[in-house]
């Protein structure tokens, strides 16, 4: 076996879970359009979890408040409900169908009541709140008893309390946030009070063998926050009331948010230690690590070191859903990694678009009938570009039954993913460009690398399809001088050869990622932007991580609303925002002003009567999310 500690199974109270990989719960508010009830696509999504071979299944969410609507943000199941209970129970036998363990997080909006502050001189949205009274508290132990006996009544073996992220049980338990004078102030054990509350009615009502998940911030990386030195206190107190531990950290700020979530400017699975700080206290209860948590390999080491007794994952099973059947069949190397970009969350929560970068079949898994059409039979399709577009689409189309022949220009695959061998915080990136290039080699598909296709070339194979993934070429703009600049692509790999005093001409998301690079290997950047802005075009939460590394960097600058107007031998020359000419100095200027579709190189390559698609940056410059849907989508059609 290839991880036996990480497929070992573990009993925990009256449950044997089948091995130690959990599934974190994600919100599923664009996939429920606000419906107060489960719709297919949410119980779709949560059972290829379980049929995916995970051992538990935690769900979210169910809204405890009957009279709560859910905000913007995220959406929660009302159980009080004839449609609400129904689909609770849809739920559960889905999951339980597929062998897994089935978990319900439960919540009280507890970031978005906008009048109860947790304490006194707290505000709420920048209003003034009202410390929560007794009998506020009251209520809300009673609505959680009351949520958790549905929960249960519906099929679900156990609930989620989260008491982490700075949300309304955590400000209880912290110092920085509860200044209360009463019975839930003070002590530790006095700001326990109310979470070991609701802890107590729940199992007083359920019972023993209905299993409760906490999950907490161990520290909220915060020096008057929460420690981890006063969370080891606070597990002490939960002996013998819940049963798995879930050790997180952080609390919900755009500062500490990509700690909590972490990004990839962060190592890898750098919230272990929390876990394993929890565990090495001398806890009883089963300690559950998370927080990027990439693949099976670190999964192993977390378990096999004894860090902690399962592993709880969230965007690895959004990229993978299969993660844990893949760890059965020995086949590490073909999970398909989370690249860490956070579309999936910010998607979910902001844009009401669930999406992945690596994984198009994410938010649509109850309508795949639609999107894949039967195949017509083998045919030859011939795919010019080895990028992530082109790879692929040719992976996809291998497997409806296609012939497929790949064109690459270059002696190697992985089109613009190539730089992220050299820069750190994208080595996610780099995995995924390992796995498409694993999945190409896997399969029989002919792959012509050094070639660079031509039209004689295309027709020589008789093509029934021809697809165009060239990429895109960096844009040059008619800046005088500007011919001396070197292009961001060429920047990856040929670091030592540009100057110390290097100046970024584009501060979009790449001219950011690139002025971040350098600066992380020693160069002394400053980044130039008309707009007011750095990386508008960035998502939220990828943006957040990236202005941490912009903002903490002292060899690193930002200037913006400056248009640069010339380049000369030493020296950058710019127009601020009062239209006054100012000067940097320049060893090296690097132009990061955008990408051109090549899609005047795509369109010499089309065959007289031969059908042709472009896909990916080709058609249209755009992200990695948008070049593998597109590979997606005509791969499915033909």
């Amino acid at each position: 076996m290839h991880y036996p500690n990480l497929l070992s199974p573990k009993k925990v109270g009256n449950i044997l879970f089948k091995n130690r990989i959990f599934t974190a719960p994600t919100g599923v508010h664009a996939l429920q359009h606000g419906e107060q009830s489960f719709q297919e696509a949410v119980i779709t999504h949560f059972g290829n979890r379980a049929k995916g071979g995970a051992a538990m299944v935690t769900c979210t969410g169910v809204q405890v408040n009957p009279n709560m609507k859910s905000d913007g943000n995220h959406l929660h199941v009302n159980p009080y409900t004839t449609e609400g209970l129904r689909s609770l129970y849809e739920l559960a036998a889905r999951v339980h169908h597929f062998g897994a363990v089935a978990s319900m997080q439960l919540s009280d909006q507890y970031r978005y009541d906008q009048y109860y502050a947790v304490g006194p001189g707290l505000k709420k949205f920048g209003r003034d709140s009202v410390e929560m009274p007794r009998e506020i508290i009251q209520q809300k132990v009673e609505m959680f008893a009351d949520a958790a006996e549905i929960v249960k009544k519906a099929g679900f073996d156990m609930c989620m309390l989260h008491f982490g992220h700075g949300g309304e049980w955590a400000q209880f338990l912290s110092r920085r946030y509860n200044h209360r004078t009463d019975e839930f102030g003070g002590s530790l054990e006095n700001r326990a009070r109310y979470p070991l509350m609701i802890i107590d009615e729940i199992k007083r009502r359920c019972g023993k063998n209905f299993l409760i998940e906490l999950r907490f911030s161990v520290s909220e990386v915060d020096p008057e926050g929460i420690t981890v030195e006063d969370s080891i206190e606070f597990v002490k107190l939960l002996e013998g009331k819940v049963d798995l531990l879930h050790c997180s950290c952080g609390m919900n700020t755009a500062r500490y948010f990509t700690t909590t979530h972490p990004s990839g400017f962060l190592p890898d699975t750098p919230n272990v230690k929390y876990a394993e700080a929890i565990k090495k206290s001398g806890v009883s209860i089963p300690v559950v690590a998370i927080g990027a948590i990439q693949n099976l390999e670190q999964a192993e080491e977390i378990i096999a070191s004894g860090k902690a007794d399962f592993v709880s994952i969230a965007r690895g099973v959004i990229a993978d859903p299969d993660l844990a059947n893949k760890a059965y069949a020995g086949r590490g190397g073909d999970v398909r990694p989370c690249i860490k970009c956070f579309k999936c969350h910010d998607g979910a929560c902001y844009y009401d678009h669930f999406v992945c970068s690596v994984n198009p079949t994410i938010g649509i898994e109850d309508k795949l009938d639609k999107y894949i059409l039967p195949t017509a039979g083998g045919k030859k399709i011939c795919i010019v570009g080895g990028g992530p577009a082109g790879m692929q689409a040719a992976v996809y189309l291998h497997d409806r039954g296609h012939q497929v022949t790949l064109f690459e220009e270059k002696d190697h695959l992985g089109g613009q993913l190539n730089f992220a061998d050299y820069a750190q915080f994208k080595r996610d990136l780099g995995r995924f460009k390992q796995y498409l290039i694993r999945q190409i080699t896997q399969r029989d598909i002919s792959v012509k690398l050094g070639t660079k296709a031509t039209p004689e070339l295309l027709a020589a194979e008789a093509p029934d399809h021809v697809i165009l993934a060239l990429g895109a070429d960096p844009l040059v703009i008619p800046i005088p001088g500007v011919e001396t600049t070197v292009k961001a692509p060429d920047v990856f790999g040929n670091e030592d050869k540009l100057g110390q005093k290097v100046v970024i001409i584009g501060g979009g998301q790449v001219g950011a990622e690139t002025g971040i690079h350098l600066a992380q290997k020693g160069k002394d950047v400053t980044i130039l932007e008309m707009q007011s802005k750095i990386a508008p075009d960035a998502w939220f939460t990828y943006k957040w991580a990236m202005d941490i590394e912009l903002n903490e960097r002292e060899n690193l600058h930002t200037i913006v609303n400056g248009r640069c107007s010339r380049i000369e031998a030493g020296k950058v020359t710019y127009i601020d925002i009062d239209g006054a000419e100012q000067v940097l100095e320049a060893d090296s200027v690097v132009l990061c002003v955008g990408f051109k579709a090549k899609t005047s190189a795509a369109e010499s390559l089309i065959l007289p009567g031969v059908p042709f698609t472009l896909i990916g940056d080709c058609k249209q410059v755009g992200t990695v999310q948008q070049a593998v849907r597109s590979a997606f989508d005509i791969a499915m059609t033909l």
